[in-house]
């Protein structure tokens, strides 16, 4: 259990570093109002991926099943999360529906992935 929370986080904490550092980056470069919008939304995204995987971190390591039942919660909030960039995408504001839905995909696949190994 104790791997499998950690790896979470570590996991967790990359995609969030890789996130910051190119979500910035973007933002300061991109060439197009909708680069910089997923730029900017990918690093707010990052941020907060940051904040959760840093205090998972300092969390004792959950029981298995209470933190599978935290994942699959996490699995419909994430649904929702794709549902919001479908919505943001249609308003015409597609860099930061992409964006979304970037996370979003990312953020299922992570949760369903260990919620799965935890059965």
């Amino acid at each position: 259990m104790m791997a499998t929370s950690r790896g979470l986080m570590r996991t967790l904490g990359a995609w969030s570093a890789v996130s910051v550092v190119g979500g910035a980056s973007l933002w300061a470069a991109g060439r197009s109002p909708q680069a910089r919008a997923f730029g900017r939304q990918t690093l707010a995204w990052g941020a907060v991926d940051a904040a959760i995987a840093g205090f998972g971190a300092t969390r004792p390591d959950p029981q298995p099943g209470r933190l599978r039942t935290i994942l699959l919660l996490n699995c419909v909030a994430d649904v929702g999360y794709l549902a919001l960039a479908a919505t943001v995408w249609r308003s015409g504001r597609t860099g930061d529906g992409s964006a979304i839905a970037v996370q979003g995909a990312f953020l299922l696949a992570l949760d369903s992935h260990y919620a799965y190994h935890l059965r």
